[in-house]
């Protein structure tokens, strides 16, 4: 999966300086003072990797462990985004996510910048995408009350249009996502704390559509 975003990622980076040559008034999408409303599904894979460091103090003396663990899963996302065309080409697009993770549902808010490359005379036009945000944990019960987990998102696609303003898209999307939790506890003659560092990458697969207004 590593090597078809590398290799995507080198097709575009050649398309687009061919793109700038031969960028001139005609782009008929994707332009200056654009409005684009979109909506996708993502399924793909995740690597989840928590390091465990717990400390235990008994009065006398203290006592401290760390455990590893990675954990391998299934992932999913439902997007729902709104973008707006900065100049020709680059947007600035904000980006709401329903997460699926193991079973368990959480929320993302994203801020992405998008651009997105002008072909003459085709209906295909690549985009990149690079994005940050929160998201919450999964399986709080509260959707939007622990979004405290950074969130890296990134994707390389294309978008096909079929007719005025409406586009067929197509994206390979990865995240990373970084936290902490630190939980403490004490009694009368002893007392300690379990710090949980957790790392998650997710690759994934998109399929959606978007309206141009």
């Amino acid at each position: 999966m590593k090597r078809i975003i590398f290799i995507l990622a080198i097709v575009l980076i050649i398309t687009s300086g061919y793109a700038q040559v031969d960028e001139k008034s005609e782009r008929k999408f994707y332009k200056q003072g654009d409005w684009e409303f979109g909506f996708a599904l993502n399924i793909g894979g995740s690597s989840e990797k928590t390091k465990q460091t717990s400390t235990y103090s008994d009065g006398s003396s203290q006592y401290s462990y760390t455990y590893d663990n990675t954990e391998k899963g299934f992932y999913s996302h439902l997007v729902v985004s709104t973008g707006y065309y900065l100049i020709n080409g680059l947007s600035i697009e904000p980006e709401f996510d329903l997460n699926l993770y193991n079973w368990e549902i959480s929320a993302s808010l994203l801020c992405n910048l998008c651009y997105t490359f002008y072909l003459p005379q085709k209906n295909i036009y690549p985009y990149l995408k690079l994005g940050y945000g929160l998201s919450g944990e999964p399986g709080s019960s509260d959707l939007f009350e622990f979004l405290d987990i950074k969130t890296i998102n990134a994707g390389v696609g294309i978008k096909l249009t079929y007719s005025s303003g409406m586009a067929f898209r197509m994206e390979i999307n990865y995240r990373n996502l970084t936290g902490s939790n630190t939980y403490s506890y004490s009694y009368e003659s002893s007392s300690g704390s379990d710090t949980y560092e957790t790392t998650t990458s997710v690759i994934s697969i998109s399929f959606g559509a978007s309206l141009l207004l």
